[in-house]
């Protein structure tokens, strides 16, 4: 079984292209979450970010819409963590809208929209 059973080859291209970077949690990390990547932090921050911009949203729409785009990159990170990968900065935000493109299709469309 593949890691990425939906758009393996273009994952593997990334990471090739050095624009993902495949990562490995510590021994002592891997302990408390069971031997996979972690994303949960990234999760958290995109929560903030969003609660924020919805907090500005009134007074300051274009400022909540960059904070709404940049939770929206924080979740679609968190999930490239769960898999052990994160964007390296030659990749940057396009390669997080390409990676989950790959693997999810075009629902994840209007991410790339938002940018």
């Amino acid at each position: 079984m593949s890691r990425w059973p939906r758009g393996e080859a273009q994952i593997e291209q990334l990471i090739a292209n050095r624009q993902l970077q495949q990562v490995i949690a510590n021994r002592q990390l891997q302990q408390v979450i069971g031997g996979q990547a972690n994303g949960a932090h990234l999760l958290q921050k995109a929560s903030r970010t969003l609660e924020t911009s919805g907090q500005i949203a009134d007074e300051d729409p274009d400022s909540a819409y960059v904070l709404a785009y940049d939770a929206a990159r924080y979740a679609g990170t968190a999930i490239l963590a769960q898999q052990g990968l994160r964007p390296t900065t030659s990749g940057g935000h396009y390669v997080v809208e390409v990676a989950l493109r790959a693997q999810f299709g075009d629902g994840v469309r209007p991410f790339g929209a938002m940018r």
